[in-house]
């Protein structure tokens, strides 16, 4: 980290825990308080991408438009909420692989989930359909 070009003034802010945060700005004629909340609103931005990066795993956004990013967030919220949800309505106690596992196998079918694990019965034969038969010679 290089040195500060120029003048820089030191705030002291007290937190709601009673630590003490200091702050160095340049900025040196904005009110103590003003800057203080600005850091406070920056700190929520960075905590909000830690959310991103390592409970979402969104490790870059694909597009650039506030829309492209919106979406994005969107269905990765999905992808982590909607495990967990399936998890407390299987009422048996399953992992979250297990869960995953059961949603990746059964995705394009359309059963109750709290039935995924018991055994499907095959459908109906329809006598209209053909049959083979094999014959062994």
């Amino acid at each position: 980290m290089t040195p500060a070009q120029g003048a820089v003034r030191e705030i002291i802010v007290t937190l709601e825990t009673g630590e003490t945060l200091r702050i160095f700005s340049n900025d040196l004629d904005a009110p103590a308080k003003e800057i203080a909340d600005l850091y406070k609103r920056r700190w929520q931005i960075e905590l909000f991408f830690r959310v991103m990066k390592q409970t979402l795993k969104i490790a870059h956004f694909i597009g650039r438009s506030e829309n492209a990013v919106r979406i994005q967030i969107a269905v990765a919220l999905i992808a982590f909420l909607l495990p967990s949800l399936l998890r407390k309505m299987a009422q048996d106690q399953q992992t979250l692989l297990e869960t995953a596992r059961l949603v990746r196998t059964n995705l394009m079918h359309r059963k109750d989930f709290t039935r995924l694990k018991q055994p499907q019965k095959p459908p109906p034969l329809d006598s209209s359909q053909l049959s083979l038969n094999w014959c062994s010679t």
